[in-house]
């Protein structure tokens, strides 16, 4: 398979920054795997505390569906979507990234083999 759409598969379907170190961009691909492992975790945390907020508030208890969702209408969720939205860029980086670096060293190849 090529090396522009494998590296680009990886980094879009397994995990960001694999496609970079398939690309043998290491540091690259460390640093994307490293901020995308912050803001998962980061976003766990952050979606743990919403939840065990609006579990604790005496509004979302009973089991009525429309309580619970006036409790999450009330929580501020506005940090956890700013985490979800860095998220999502750095994997659309990572895959564009990898694709493009890919394509470039399938044809720095090319060019060697036809010169040579």
């Amino acid at each position: 398979m090529k090396k522009a759409i494998l590296s680009s598969l990886c980094s879009a379907f397994v995990i960001p920054g694999l496609g970079q170190i398939l690309n043998h961009e290491i540091k690259k691909g460390l640093i994307l795997l490293s901020a995308v492992f912050i803001l998962f975790v980061g976003g766990c945390i952050k979606l743990a505390f919403i939840v065990t907020s609006i579990m604790d508030s005496p509004s979302s208890m009973g089991g009525d569906p429309q309580k619970f969702l006036q409790a999450i209408e009330a929580e501020n969720l506005g940090s956890f979507w700013i985490l979800v939205a860095l998220f999502a860029v750095i994997w659309i980086y990572s895959v564009i990234d990898a694709f493009l670096s890919g394509r470039k060293l399938e044809t720095e190849k090319r060019h060697e083999i036809l010169s040579d």
